[in-house]
C-alpha cells in the first residue's frame, strides 16, 4: 500500500494563513481524525534543539506548533508538548530556558497546554541486536499518540534531520551523548534511530519547512533558508524520502532511509509514495547546500569497498574552533561524548586523537563557533 505525503506551499508564520495551510496539509492525507482518536492524550514532539529565537529557523516555530494544537483541540484531545534538547548540562532549568526562548512556553501558556520534560520519568529501551540500552521518556507509553513536528534541516553527522531524526529527542538529556559515543558511525547511528522509530511510531509527522537550515546544520553553523513548504504524512520514512528529493539528492543518501530499506519498513521507494498537493518536481530546492561531514560519507559510499576504505582515511572532516566567534561558553565541552574538548590557557582545544567527528560540539554551539577542518583531498574534491 502506498504512503501518502502532502506538500503545501506556505511562506509565512502569520497564524491566520499558517493555520489554514497546516490544516490543508493534514486534510490532503485524510484529516486529523484519520490518525488521532477524538479525546485521546497526545504528545507533541517539536524540534527544540537549543535555547534560541524562532527566527533562527533552528527550532520548530511556535506558531507552527500552535496551528497543530488548534487542529487537535477540534477533536478534543488532551495535549502536552515536550522535547529532550541535546544542548544543556543536564538540569531542568536549562530545558525550561529552551522552552522559554524558543517561544514554546508562551504558546503553551496561551493555549493552556501542558509543558513536559523527559528527565524525571523514563523507561529502558534496547537498540535491537546491538546490546546497547538507552532510556526513552515514559510519555511514549502514557500518551495515546505522538504527533511528530520536525524542522526541515540538514545535519552534519546524519545529513538530514527530518521525521526520523527528530525522534532522537525522546531520549532524555545527556543519555543522547552515550548513544553518540557507542554508535559513532553514521550507519550504526541510523540503526538506533530506526529502532526508536519502530518503538514509538508517531501517528503523524507534520514538517515545518517554511524556513529551515542548509549547509552545516542543524544549528548555528548552518545557513538559514526560506523553503516555503509544509509536509505531512503518517509514514515518517516516506516523508524523509521526499525531503531528500526536495534537497535534490537520491533518498538512499540519507542513512536512515538506507537502513529502512534493509529492514523493509516504511516506504522508501519513491514509486511507493503518493504525493498530494503540490507537484514534487515544482518544489525541488535549487542549489541546496549539503553538510560537509555527511556529504563525505555519501561520496565515499559510491566506490567499491576497498577504494572506499582508502578514501575514508584520506578524506577527513573534523570540527575546528573558530576562535574569533568562540565566547568560551563551554557548551561544546559539556556536550562532547568523548570528552575531547577542553579549555587550555583561555582557548578551546580539541584532542583529535580521540575525536569521533560526531559534531555534537557544532550542534551545541550557540555562536556558530565550530567550523570544519578538511583534509587536502577533501578540499580538492570540493567538500
Amino acid at each position: 500500500m502506498k504512503s501518502q505525503v502532502s506538500i503545501v506551499r506556505c511562506s509565512t508564520y502569520s497564524q491566520g494563513e499558517l493555520f489554514l495551510k497546516v490544516r490543508q496539509a493534514v486534510e490532503l492525507i485524510g484529516g486529523m481524525k484519520k490518525f488521532i482518536k477524538a479525546g485521546s492524550r497526545v504528545l507533541l514532539k517539536p524540534n527544540l534543539l537549543m535555547a534560541i529565537e524562532p527566527e533562527a529557523a533552528i527550532t520548530t516555530h511556535p506558531e507552527f506548533v500552535r496551528s497543530v494544537i488548534r487542529l487537535l483541540k477540534e477533536i478534543n484531545c488532551k495535549i502536552c508538548i515536550g522535547d529532550g534538547p541535546s544542548v544543556f548540562g543536564g538540569y531542568i532549568e536549562d530545558i525550561l530556558k529552551v522552552y522559554e526562548r524558543t517561544g514554546i512556553k508562551q504558546i503553551a501558556d496561551e493555549e493552556k497546554i501542558g509543558l513536559v520534560t523527559f528527565e524525571k520519568r523514563f523507561m529502558p529501551a534496547c537498540s535491537a541486536g546491538r546490546q546497547a540500552y538507552f532510556p526513552l521518556t515514559t510519555l511514549v507509553r502514557e500518551c495515546d499518540y505522538i504527533v511528530n513536528l520536525p524542522k526541515f534541516k540538514t545535519h552534519n553527522f546524519m545529513l538530514l534531520t527530518g521525521a526520523i531524526k527528530n525522534l532522537f529527542g525522546l531520549i532524555p538529556g545527556t543519555f543522547k551523548l552515550e548513544c553518540h559515543k557507542n554508535f559513532f558511525q553514521q550507519e550504526k547511528f541510523a540503526e538506533v534511530l530506526l529502532d526508536i522509530y519502530q518503538m514509538v511510531k508517531p501517528a503523524i509527522s507534520i514538517v515545518d519547512g517554511i524556513s529551515g537550515i542548509e549547509g552545516n546544520g542543524p544549528a548555528t553553523s548552518g545557513i538559514k533558508r526560506n523553503f516555503g513548504l509544509i509536509l505531512a504524512g503518517a509514514d515518517g520514512l516516506a516523508i524523509d524520502v521526499i525531503l531528500a528529493k526536495l534537497m535534490d539528492i537520491p533518498p538512499e543518501y540519507v542513512f536512515t532511509n538506507k537502513e529502512a530499506a534493509k529492514r523493509n519498513i516504511g516506504n522508501v521507494d519513491e514509486s511507493d509514495i503518493e504525493i498530494k498537493g503540490e507537484k514534487l518536481s515544482s518544489c525541488i530546492i535549487a542549489d541546496f547546500k549539503l553538510p560537509d561531514a555527511s556529504f563525505k560519507q555519501v561520496l565515499v559510499n559510491k566506490f567499491p569497498g576497498f577504494i572506499a576504505n582508502i578514501l575514508k582515511k584520506l578524506i577527513t572532516i573534523q570540527p575546528k574552533i573558530d576562535s574569533d566567534a568562540c565566547r568560551l561558553c563551554e557548551s561544546c565541552v559539556k556536550n562532547c561524548p568523548q570528552k575531547t574538548m577542553s579549555v587550555q590557557k583561555g582557548k578551546l582545544v580539541i584532542d583529535y586523537a580521540r575525536c569521533i567527528s560526531c559534531f555534537c560540539c557544532q550542534e551545541a554551539c550557540p555562536y556558530g563557533a565550530i567550523a570544519t577542518k578538511k583534509s587536502f583531498l577533501a578540499r580538492v574534491l570540493g567538500i
